[in-house]
């Protein structure tokens, strides 16, 4: 990426950028993984518009779960990562979803301690 930007390569790269209206779909300050052209000026998105329905419901869901997963660890909101887990897709239950969190918590309490409380 740095070679493509100081050499002003126009190619074209996957790179995690702002959505800024990438996707339709998505909030603009929603951090995408996307196809860009990188250039001299950086990375510029390739606009996608609308996600196809198939998949919109599935990305919505989990870009939910990854905001409320990063709002939970800087509060340190047991609650909302609690909501973060039961709606993500791979988990069940809220059972499960809370046997989840427990042991993360649990094994992590060294590095999580927002949520010794």
């Amino acid at each position: 990426m740095i070679d493509s930007i100081y050499n002003n390569r126009k190619d074209i790269q996957t790179v995690n950028v702002l959505n800024n209206g990438t996707n339709a779909d998505l909030p603009d300050n929603a951090s995408i993984e996307r196809n860009c052209v990188i250039d001299a000026d950086g990375a510029h998105p390739l606009a996608i518009g609308r996600t196809p329905l198939k998949i919109r419901g599935l990305l919505q869901n989990v870009k939910a779960y990854e905001q409320l997963t990063i709002e939970a660890a800087v509060k340190g909101d047991y609650d909302c990562a609690l909501q973060a887990l039961t709606i993500h897709p791979l988990v069940d239950s809220a059972t499960v979803a809370k046997q989840i969190l427990d042991d993360i918590i649990a094994e992590n309490k060294a590095y999580l301690p927002q949520f010794a409380h």
